[in-house]
């Protein structure tokens, strides 16, 4: 089933191995179901809610992304934004929640140390999208979910505009494709926005802010979907 939606997992031959293994967990962790690599009920239900007829081959992820962005219809009003944040940067999520806000979306902002559990948070919450933010003493950069056999096209779009539109402010900031928690663990596209001093950012949250609200905006208006 996994090589009809578009995974790489190698030649067909209807035997369960090590790549269509690693397949499966990949897609679990993406859709967060945990990623132990059974294919158990839970997991089927949600392979038989995302699956389209046989002949449309696409990667369910990217199937998951399609429908939540397709859903915004252009715009955000009614749509769910959901931005976070691991300690001591509440008034950059405040001034993003506003600033999402003014587009006429619901915005949730999550404050907890472990990203995991803010990734089931933001799941039960039905987020289109989901950023967060985290300051660590290393060079800024912007991350979005990338496993062995899929990339978030929709978080790499993200990442990279982010990157891009912060660039006179902070430099050239790398965007990159990684397995954290809350990128893989998060249901929908998300980019976790690294930077390297807090009192940079502290003081210019409201510009960050107003650029992470554009290109929420523009992801969710302009992004083709399948």
């Amino acid at each position: 089933m996994l090589s009809t939606l578009g995974f790489t997992v190698g030649r067909i031959d209807g035997i369960w191995g090590p790549l269509t293994a690693a397949a499966l967990a990949d897609f679990q962790l993406n859709m967060g179901l945990g990623g132990d690599g059974v294919c158990g009920g839970q997991t089927l239900q949600t392979l038989q809610r995302l699956v389209r007829p046989l002949g449309d081959a696409s990667v369910v992820a990217h199937i998951t992304e399609s429908q939540r962005l397709e859903s915004a219809g252009g715009q955000l009003v009614g749509r769910r934004i959901a931005v976070g944040e691991a300690g001591g940067l509440e008034p950059v999520t405040a001034s993003v929640r506003r600033e999402i806000g003014r587009n006429g979306a619901e915005v949730l902002t999550v404050h907890h140390p472990d990203w995991s559990a803010q990734a089931a948070q933001v799941n039960r919450f039905g987020a289109a999208v989901y950023i967060g933010f985290e300051v660590k003493p290393a060079a800024p950069s912007i991350s979005f979910f990338q496993g062995r056999h899929f990339v978030s096209r929709a978080g790499q779009k993200l990442a990279v505009d982010i990157a891009h539109k912060l660039e006179p402010m902070f430099g050239a900031i790398p965007t990159n494709g990684m397995g954290l928690p809350m990128l893989r663990e998060s249901a929908m596209p998300a980019v976790l926005c690294r930077f390297e001093r807090i009192d940079v950012l502290l003081e210019r949250n409201r510009e960050v802010a107003d650029i992470v609200a554009q290109s929420t905006r523009d992801l969710l208006t302009d992004l083709p979907v399948a």
